[in-house]
């Protein structure tokens, strides 16, 4: 009986301390505030459609009306830089980088400015230069996602 008593009591008082300290689990959802929303960008961008259907899945109903949040999307960017090249000199590996920032901005509150960077680097295969080819998109793509994901993480963070 004592032994139960003390798990019990070992367990309550873990969750008032995580509780005392202000730990939350990842991703605990988006603020109310921010369950309706309006979203600004390149609505032809598959980044843009990748955040909208994250947000729809989270239940944040998107407006386009006049009075709710604006969450902003833009100066997305990719770069593709050598980071190594063999002894004839030819270029083995590559370190490609993903960067975009987004905004909030709610009535009366100072717009708060996210910026989200991502760098991956594939190897470079001349002999499969359509195998290359296709990597590269793939990591692009995985480095969308992510940076879509990310969003969403710092969406539920956010605090007024």
């Amino acid at each position: 009986m004592s032994t139960i008593f003390t798990r019990l009591m070992a367990v309550v008082l873990t969750g008032l301390l995580l509780q005392g300290c202000g730990f939350h689990m990842r991703g605990s959802g988006i603020p109310s505030e921010l369950m309706t929303m309006k979203v600004t960008g390149d609505n032809k961008s598959d980044f843009y459609r990748l955040v909208t259907t994250r947000l729809k899945a989270a239940g944040v109903t998107l407006a386009d009306k006049e009075g709710v949040p604006v969450l902003a999307l833009g100066n997305i960017g990719t770069t593709s830089q050598v980071a190594s090249v063999n002894a004839l000199g030819a270029d083995t590996e590559y370190v490609l980088g993903f960067s975009t920032q987004f905004t909030i901005a709610v009535a009366g509150k100072p717009t708060q400015v996210f910026p989200i960077n991502f760098n991956r680097s594939f190897l470079n295969k001349p002999d499969a230069a359509l195998a290359s080819s296709r990597e590269q998109e793939q990591l692009n793509r995985e480095m969308q996602e992510q940076a879509a994901n990310q969003v969403l993480r710092q969406l539920s963070q956010v605090s007024f």
